[in-house]
């Protein structure tokens, strides 16, 4: 097989390339983005490049998606932090903007991430087996989060709970798509 430069790696150059030739012509200087803040999107991006590898790239490794999918949700959980993006709910251990020392409260995201990746790369794995360790890594964060956060907010998301159902749903429909293409 022929080595040839990943599209997913080139596109991501491009974005990065323009951003910083954008950022340093002051298109940004109203936004107060730095690189301080900004360089989760490097990870972002990352993450995106295995996903467009997987997807465009020919290379079919269920690794990419483990991988693109647990970089770009990284990227977006370090904007909470480097942001200060203050959270919509009320927590009894967490309030206002969001800050690296709140990383003691906010730890279970990790294994929500991972959980996550591990779903996501068993939508398109022929074995399927991760499916059931990402859900015991969700179980993981989101039971840790109940414990971290504590406080009346704990009530407010536990109301989403049927996003769950929905997700169960809409994984089922995928493998029965994917099946039936093997």
């Amino acid at each position: 097989m022929q080595d040839r430069p990943s599209i997913g790696a080139a596109i991501i150059l491009i974005l990065v390339g323009l951003f910083f030739l954008l950022n340093n012509a002051g298109m940004f200087d109203d936004l107060d983005m730095d690189a301080g803040k900004m360089w989760p999107a490097l990870i972002f991006l990352g993450g995106l490049a295995f996903l467009f590898q997987f997807f465009l790239g020919g290379d079919r490794d269920p690794g990419l998606v483990f991988v693109g999918t647990g970089a770009m949700l990284l990227g977006l959980f370090f904007f909470l932090f480097t942001l200060n993006v203050e959270l919509p709910f009320e927590f009894e251990n967490l309030s206002g903007p969001v800050e690296w020392e709140d990383s003691e409260y906010l730890w279970p995201g990790y294994p929500l991430i991972g959980g996550i990746a591990f779903i996501a790369m068993s939508l398109f794995s022929r074995k399927r087996d991760e499916f059931g360790v990402g859900l015991v890594a969700i179980v993981v964060g989101v039971v840790a989060f109940f414990y971290t956060l504590g406080g009346e907010g704990i009530k407010d998301i536990a109301r989403f709970w049927p996003v769950l159902v929905i997700l169960s749903g809409v994984w089922m429909l995928l493998q029965q798509v994917f099946r039936a293409r093997d």
